[in-house]
């Protein structure tokens, strides 16, 4: 019989932070988070799992009407808006992860969705962004804050936001996938 290995994952570029069920940081409360930099000096991601009542041509000035959501990226720079897609045509965007792509030429990105080229099942906008200084996030993940795995294009960005977070885990096989269906507070049932 295999030794089960006592090693955490370690995260990476195109890893899916998943937030322990009683987290009390209101920040990352059943957050998913898209890990889209990580360096010796920090990694940066992006909650994926948390969309706002504001559409981005509400958000933008001079952007094409366009039915997809702003995502709450996190507390950093939310006077910035970010997008991760899966549109690797889009120049000067980054690959991730499998299918999964952040950022790209904005202009271009405007006349394709002008165009009809992409559609909102095709790229999440984020309003901010959450940040670990160097090994900060290890040290959360080592204590249990999180759980990583990889990053996939479906669960990234074509998942219901509402239940990324239980998916996620339950194909990790992680007992607490099961929660996804439980309020978050027992109290108000």
């Amino acid at each position: 019989m295999a030794k089960k290995s006592s090693r955490k994952p370690k995260p990476k570029v195109g890893a899916l932070l998943i937030s322990e069920p009683f987290n009390p940081e209101p920040t990352f409360k059943r957050s998913v988070v898209l890990i889209s930099q990580h360096t010796k000096k920090g990694s940066i991601g992006f909650i994926i799992n948390k969309p706002t009542p504001l559409l981005i041509h509400e958000a933008l000035d001079d952007f094409p009407e366009f039915d997809a959501p702003v995502y709450w990226g996190g507390s950093l720079r939310l006077d910035s808006i970010y997008y991760v897609h899966s549109v690797p045509e889009l120049e000067g965007s980054h690959k991730i992860a499998e299918g999964v792509y952040w950022g790209g030429n904005y202009q271009q990105l405007k006349m394709m969705i002008e165009a009809g080229e992409i559609g909102p099942d095709r790229i999440k906008f984020l309003a901010g962004y959450s940040a670990w200084d160097s090994k900060q996030l290890e040290e959360e993940i080592k204590s249990e804050n999180w759980w990583v795995t990889d990053a996939d294009q479906y669960s990234t960005l074509l998942e219901e936001p509402t239940v990324v977070w239980g998916s996620v885990l339950r194909k990790m096989g992680h007992v607490y996938g099961i929660l996804n269906n439980f309020p978050e507070d027992p109290g108000i049932n």
